[in-house]
Parts: structure tokens; sequence; C-alpha cells
């Protein structure tokens, strides 16, 4: 049994050119390339975060990160700020 739908799109919605374009350019019939879009989108709804984790941890593994040493800057006081603390101390 074939069911039938039809399809609008507006193209004063950027949405729906962009999705136009990626139809006229689709690698397989356009029926087909609907068909896999509804059940791409279904099929990892509520996944979508795993999917994104698992590609990025994949795209990773073999990438080593070596964290650079942060020296931490020492506080010398000069001459004269030495002078005004100093001078400060009189007002404790």
């Amino acid at each position: 049994m074939t069911k039938r739908f039809s399809l609008r799109f507006n193209f004063d919605n950027e949405a729906d050119r962009n999705a136009w374009e990626h139809l006229q350019s689709a690698p397989k019939s356009k029926n087909k390339t609907i068909i896999s879009a509804i059940n791409t989108y279904f099929e990892t709804d509520g996944r979508i975060e795993t999917i994104i984790m698992e590609t990025i941890r994949e795209c990773l593994k073999d990438i080593s990160v070596v964290q650079a040493a942060v020296e931490e800057p020492t506080a010398e006081i000069s001459e004269d700020e030495n002078t005004l603390m100093d001078s400060l101390d009189m007002f404790m």
C-alpha cells in the first residue's frame, strides 16, 4: 500500500529555503531523502546528546593533551610600596 503526502516550502522562511536547497542537492531521490530524514529524526530523539558525545570521543581518542605549567607571579613589593605600607602602619 502507498500513502501520499504533500509538502510545501515557503521561500520567505529561511528554514524552508534551506530544506529545499538540501533536497535539491540530495544524492538519492527526494522521496528517499525525506523518509531517511524523518526516520533519523525520530530514531535519534532523546539520544542526540549521546551520539554527539560518542562522536567527539571517537574523534579525540588518539589525541593527547598536555597542560602547560602555569607559574604564579611572585608579588614583589617595590621600595616605594614598602615605604607606603610602613607609613600606613601608623594609622592602625
